[in-house]
């Protein structure tokens, strides 16, 4: 161990006690980031204790990154410097719950599903699906806006959170929003710390609204030759009526990636739209009614009410499809565009064509019609790099030509260094600096993860 690490982790020790700081490489390891180390890993107890990490790298001008369950080190772009992982999985604490209130208050280091567990005793829930749910963080999957089944019922983290307490890159503890619902006053900062990969700050405390459980629910899957006529379904459900909480498309690619896991009630040649009604009975049977009527005016080849254990299953592959998609192809290359539903149909269409011509698989989900998510899967040979380039490049430029807003979520390293994970910046990129230098003016925090290097 060298000199410069012996005295970081005397330093480091002295602000939060023996025991709590690692540096040796077996352990460093797991907190490796894009094939960057840090040179020393703390796990803070309390605010205190981080308070007083970030000010002392600060005045060092060490590079820190905040890490819970560690499912999102791979999202952004390698960090710049790397010198110190905060491990906030220690802080896994419920602060306050209000079952009454429909509120809730909580550590960053909770897992997903840990609280989900804690919640169901009141007959509650988060509504979050995440991938990796068993290792996935609340802090975790608010910085990096971790999308659900559930969006389309629900939306996303940033419409449920009602407020956080974060440290800054000065180590100034500081707060935003609230602990209740009905809050009228001040500015909503802390919906910026929505997918900001802890290049803000470091949020040690998040306030939620929590939801009743419903009391029944029941999926339906409509099989259709091409993926129009899914696209045409959906457009029929969300002008209707009818109020589902899930609505996901799925391309013949992506049952064939789901039939490995369970899902093997779907056929591997259709589209298929996925959708889910929660309620009491009455409202089930109208679900039931009316979408297999819709079923029918839409010409569907097949139209299924799910069985329990079908539904768990499906919905367990619709919230593991980035982790399905990286087991099928550890070197896949994950997208995530946003679009709007009308350009979908044709951008796909395009999408698919590309990975035809670079002889890779294709793989897509399409969230809500709002999000879409496309695996471009190589085969398993030495050579893939090239093909991915090429056509991950390609898709980059088709959806920006098509007004269409794409991030690669998930690639080898290759991938990143080639041609980056972000869109270019855009016009609220000066507004993104400022706020950079406000919260973190030393850039000590994850540097280089997010879009336009900040």
């Amino acid at each position: 161990m060298s000199q410069v690490v012996t005295s970081l982790a005397s330093r480091l020790g002295d602000l939060v006690g023996p025991g709590r700081v690692l540096v040796d490489m077996p352990s460093l390891a797991a907190y490796g980031a894009d094939g960057r180390r840090p040179s020393a890993a703390v796990l803070p107890g309390s605010v205190a204790e981080i308070a007083g990490i970030l000010r002392f790298a600060s005045a060092e001008r060490l590079a820190v990154i905040p890490i819970g369950g560690g499912t999102h080190l791979g999202i952004g772009m390698p960090p710049r410097r790397y010198d110190i992982a905060l491990d906030l999985s220690g802080m896994n604490r419920i602060l306050a719950y209000e079952p009454h209130d429909l509120t809730l208050g909580i550590e960053p280091g909770i897992t997903c599903a840990g609280l989900d567990r804690k919640l169901r005793e009141s007959r509650q829930f988060l509504p979050l699906a995440p991938p990796f749910a068993q290792r996935a963080t609340l802090g975790g999957i608010v910085a990096a806006a971790a999308d659900t089944p559930l969006r389309y019922g629900y939306g996303t983290a940033r419409d449920f959170l009602l407020g956080i307490e974060f440290v800054t890159g000065e180590g100034i503890v500081s707060k935003s929003g609230s602990r209740v619902v009905k809050n009228v006053t001040g500015y909503d900062l802390h919906k910026l710390f929505v997918g900001s990969l802890g290049t803000l700050g470091v949020i040690t405390r998040l306030n939620f609204r929590t939801f009743p459980l419903p009391p029944h629910q029941k999926m339906f899957v409509f099989g259709f030759a091409d993926r129009s006529s899914a696209f045409d379904l959906c457009r029929a459900i969300m002008n209707s009526p009818l109020h589902p909480r899930l609505l996901e498309v799925v391309d013949p690619g992506t049952a064939d990636l789901f039939a490995v896991h369970g899902a093997n009630f779907l056929n591997r040649d259709s589209w298929f739209a996925v959708v889910e009604a929660t309620g009491h009975e009455a409202v089930l049977e109208r679900h039931a009614r009316d979408l297999a009527s819709m079923s029918r005016q839409a010409h569907a080849a097949e139209f299924i009410a799910l069985e329990e254990s079908q539904r768990n299953q499906l919905f367990a592959c619709l919230s593991e499809f980035s982790p399905i998609a990286l087991a099928a192809a550890p070197a896949a290359t994950i997208f995530r565009i946003a679009a709007l539903p009308s350009a979908m149909p044709t951008l796909l269409e395009q999408i698919r064509s590309l990975a035809d011509d670079h002889a890779l698989k294709c793989a897509i989900l399409i969230r809500a019609l709002s999000v879409v998510y496309v695996a471009l899967l190589p085969p398993a040979d030495a050579n893939l790099f090239p093909a991915l380039i090429g056509c991950s490049d390609q898709v980059i430029d088709l959806c920006i030509s098509s007004g269409a807003a794409p991030v690669i979520e998930r690639c080898p390293l290759e991938i990143k260094i080639a041609l980056g994970v972000w869109p270019p910046p855009g016009n609220d990129h000066e507004i993104s600096q400022r706020l950079k230098c406000v919260f973190d003016p030393h850039e000590i925090l994850s540097p280089g993860r997010f879009r336009g290097g900040l």
